[in-house]
């Protein structure tokens, strides 16, 4: 049972790549599936850099709203003028290419609000490297999808954290979030962009169904995935341990993966962490971690090389991590990395 269910996992994760490669030359297709699929199967660093798929690039800090479980929440968030310019993240894109990353995703913080998005979008794709946003949809107006769609976005992610529209606002402390996140949704739909709706767990609603209605709403919505989030105590979580799930409902949120729109990070209890292995995050100021979950820096991109950062991260690939959830949940793990936090939540 467990290798048919990899089977399917396996032919339904190359069929999302395919869709959202498909502004990218063949070769650039084929080494990216390559990469996909080398990461996902070993989940382990192997050799050289293959396996290494995603750079997640935190653009900034600033968002209009003020999300209760956001992994990005800070006491001090990082000033505009202290963010990475755009020519420093030009920089870690030509180091990235040069590494044979094949996929990068801007997120924040919200962003669409840095001025300069569409020009980094339209510099990412002309390197042959495959672009996503993470957004909350606010700004995702019929012109604003437009301009996305031909600086070359490759892929969209929409947060939805409710169907009532009245709950995800209070969630966001954003009224009319859910009504533009919706309304870009369609409009990204519409505009053939490949959309994914994100939502993250809560804990009180793993019975309720709510989860299986969210993704009904993908699918109503013709998105083509729809990613699901175990709570991490990370950001908005932060110590809050009261909000993580069992190993019971885990398995019930993993129910969901009967839907073939369906995704998470840990579709199986026995799955490993790929955090320094297919994918490594750098926050707004230029610190580079191994995931967005993981507040520990291996390095400043102002100050080290994107190689001598990823060189130095093989040490978390050799850490023994908690499998099933992400590290970040286990208390043995987080003591681990206590006193390396950047982010005073």
């Amino acid at each position: 049972m467990i290798k048919e269910f990899f089977k399917l996992s396996m032919l339904l994760t190359i069929w999302n790549y395919l869709k959202r490669l498909q502004r990218l030359p063949w070769n650039n297709k084929f080494y990216y599936i390559i990469n996909a699929l080398v990461g996902e199967i070993f989940r382990r660093r192997t050799i050289g850099t293959l396996g290494f798929r995603l750079l997640e690039i935190s653009l900034t800090d600033r968002c209009q709203c003020r999300c209760v479980h956001c992994y990005a929440e800070t006491a001090d968030k990082l000033p505009e003028k202290d963010e990475l310019t755009t020519e420093e993240i030009k920089s870690v894109i030509d180091q990235a290419a040069g590494l044979h990353v094949t996929e990068i995703c801007f997120s924040g913080g919200e962003p669409l609000l840095r001025d300069d998005i569409l020009d980094l979008i339209s510099y990412t794709h002309r390197k042959g490297i495959a672009t996503k946003i993470n957004t909350n949809g606010v700004l995702l107006t019929s012109e604003m999808v437009s301009q996305l769609n031909i600086a070359g976005l490759d892929w969209c992610g929409v947060s939805i954290d409710s169907i009532d529209p009245a709950e995800h606002d209070e969630l966001r402390k954003y009224p009319g979030c859910f009504e533009k996140a919706i309304a870009g949704i369609r409009e990204l739909v519409k505009q053939g962009i490949p959309t994914s709706v994100v939502t993250y767990v809560k804990k009180e609603k793993v019975y309720t169904g709510e989860l299986d209605q969210i993704v009904r709403l993908g699918k109503s919505l013709r998105v083509s995935a729809v990613r699901i989030n175990f709570p991490v105590p990370m950001g908005g979580f932060d110590d809050k341990g009261e909000k993580l799930l069992s190993f019971e409902e885990r398995e019930e949120v993993r129910k969901l993966k009967k839907h073939s729109i369906v995704s998470m990070e840990s579709p199986l209890e026995g799955t490993k962490c790929t955090a320094a292995v297919t994918k490594i995050n750098i926050l707004p100021n230029g610190d580079i971690t191994p995931c967005v979950f993981v507040p520990k820096p291996y390095g400043n991109i102002k100050e080290k090389s994107f190689k001598e950062i990823w060189d130095a991260m093989d040490e978390f690939d050799k850490i023994d991590k908690p499998t099933g959830k992400c590290p970040m949940c286990d208390p043995k793990f987080r003591e681990q990395i206590q006193g390396s936090k950047i982010r005073q939540c």
